[in-house]
């Protein structure tokens, strides 16, 4: 097999398919319930505390539990199931992931809770660890961008809209019901993309090609992508947990004011996902690079100017980039890596993007947090300018494989 890294589709793909919209449409609601599904304790945070008798910072842990969980278990999953049928895997995780959450609806105690949410983040690393992958095997090249931006905007509108529909329900019926709705959409696009959704079983590394795999050449690239997508995380999250006093404190904004700059927030970022399909098809790499640069600049107005009319400004900047800058990098690494390599790119980023998400709140925490946020701020710049030097050197490692190849 050739260590290229020339573009994608896997050899049971067809040669040119169409734009399979209602395929991507039904992975893209499944990442929309497995992101909602990660971070609800946050929005359900009273609820839980009552309902499970433990205190905030239990509730908090049901979020840490299952980043671990994430971290530890979707690379080994992801290489177990390498031979299997993607969307079988697919579907079964999202059954399993059904089944957890149903058990976190129905738990008696606290412990219980925990070892759901252990459940339901194996499920869902193994999910994430492989729809980019199946959704890449569904695509043309030259829909690639457009397609995993597609499937990728389910995390955002998670965002923009799951948590606050998780929280409605929880104020009108019960927590416990926010976490059965979750269940039962999952068990049935668990259902639906078993049945309905294209075969696309990977084609079998001969033997003597096995150990190449440590030798090929998208593994520089894929390792460097894998740096940026943690360094970004971290950048991100360092500043985002403390977004309210952001605006309250450096900004200045008016508490009612805060509702409607974090719906403009999350209103840029699914413009982001919109923008970043066509642009991962034209120009994937200019646009990876400005995306990033222009958060750099954001997060510095953040730092030295939150209290001007420049905020506003860097508040929608901020969204953009966050809205843009998953389904850019990953069709750009789909692009990079290999047939032998896919899988292991797509685990690894999912891996080191929840290694951000659990320390970048600590270490924004360390450098000002909630009193101090454009301590965070700064922070989050000089981690977006570390992802953008890291992604250059990945496009040129990729680059350099080319042209070796």
């Amino acid at each position: 097999m050739s260590t290229s890294t020339a573009p994608v589709p896997t050899a049971t793909a067809p040669a040119s398919p169409p734009f399979p919209l209602g395929a991507l449409l039904l992975l893209s609601l499944a990442v929309f319930i497995t992101v909602t599904a990660e971070s609800l304790p946050a929005g359900l945070l009273p609820e839980m505390v009552a309902g499970l008798q433990t205190d905030p910072l239990g509730v908090g842990m049901l979020i840490s539990v299952w980043a671990i969980t994430v971290i530890i278990t979707s690379v080994p999953l992801a290489r177990l199931t390498a031979r299997f049928d993607r969307r079988l895997v697919a579907a079964g995780a999202l059954a399993v992931f059904a089944v957890a959450n149903a058990t976190t609806a129905l738990a008696p105690t606290y412990e219980v809770a925990v070892a759901t949410r252990v459940a339901a983040g194996v499920a869902h690393g193994l999910f994430w660890a492989i729809v980019i992958v199946y959704a890449t095997s569904l695509l043309a090249p030259t829909h690639l961008g457009r397609g995993l931006a597609l499937v990728t905007a389910g995390g955002t509108v998670a965002t923009l809209a799951g948590l606050p529909a998780g929280a409605l329900i929880a104020q009108l019926l019960s927590w416990r019901w926010s976490f059965g709705v979750l269940a039962a959409v999952a068990l049935i696009l668990a259902v639906v993309i078993g049945v309905r959704l294209p075969r696309r079983v990977p084609v079998p590394t001969p033997p003597r090609e096995r150990g190449a795999a440590r030798a090929d050449a998208s593994l520089a690239p894929i390792l460097l992508f894998a740096a940026a997508a943690l360094v970004f995380a971290l950048g991100q999250f360092a500043t985002f947990t403390y977004v309210r006093p952001l605006l309250e404190v450096a900004a200045d904004a008016p508490e009612a004011q805060v509702p409607l700059l974090l719906f403009g927030y999350g209103a840029a970022g699914l413009v982001g996902v919109a923008v970043a399909g066509p642009l991962a098809d034209r120009w994937p790499r200019g646009s990876l690079v400005a995306v990033l640069a222009g958060l750099a600049a954001a997060f510095a107005i953040l730092t030295a100017a939150a209290d001007t009319p420049l905020m506003y400004v860097a508040l929608a900047a901020w969204g953009f980039a966050i809205g843009a800058y998953f389904p850019l990098q990953q069709s750009l690494l789909m692009r990079i890596a290999t047939d032998r390599t896919r899988t292991l790119a797509s685990a690894g980023v999912v891996v080191t993007f929840n290694v951000g998400i659990a320390v970048g709140p600590w270490l924004g925490d360390l450098v000002g947090g909630a009193a101090h946020p454009t301590g965070a701020t700064a922070l989050s710049g000089g981690a977006t300018v570390g992802a953008l030097l890291l992604v250059a050197a990945a496009v040129l490692a990729a680059a350099r494989a080319r042209r070796a190849a």
